[in-house]
């Protein structure tokens, strides 16, 4: 999986493509995540206390499950829209670039 990051020059948002794409992957983190540090490091410390169960986090546009072994995004207003899968491990991959490109941005301004 091949993941770029760039900030957006006339919007200031960040932009991720992901090569085999993955269209639900890059809306979501655009849309929830965007540039929320706190809830990155909200989601990381609920997965470090490890309590085997799935978490759930509602979002403006989408939900998103954390199993022990795979994510799933779905879109909230979007009912023919189906459900995006994939292991655990690219989506907390993604999670922490995004979360370096954003600490790496704010030590910027």
């Amino acid at each position: 999986m091949k993941i770029r990051l760039r900030r957006d020059r006339k919007s200031g948002l960040l932009k991720i493509t992901i090569a085999p794409e993955n269209k639900a992957l890059e809306d979501f983190f655009e849309t929830e995540i965007q540039n929320d540090l706190a809830l990155i490091d909200y989601i990381l410390a609920r997965l470090a206390r490890d309590t085997g169960e799935e978490m759930e986090i509602t979002g403006n546009a989408f939900s998103l499950i954390l199993t022990e072994t795979d994510y799933i995004i779905s879109p909230l207003f979007d009912a023919d829209a189906p459900a995006a899968t994939g292991p655990r491990e690219d989506f907390l991959h993604i999670l922490g670039l995004w979360r370096a490109r954003l600490a790496r941005d704010g030590r910027k301004s």
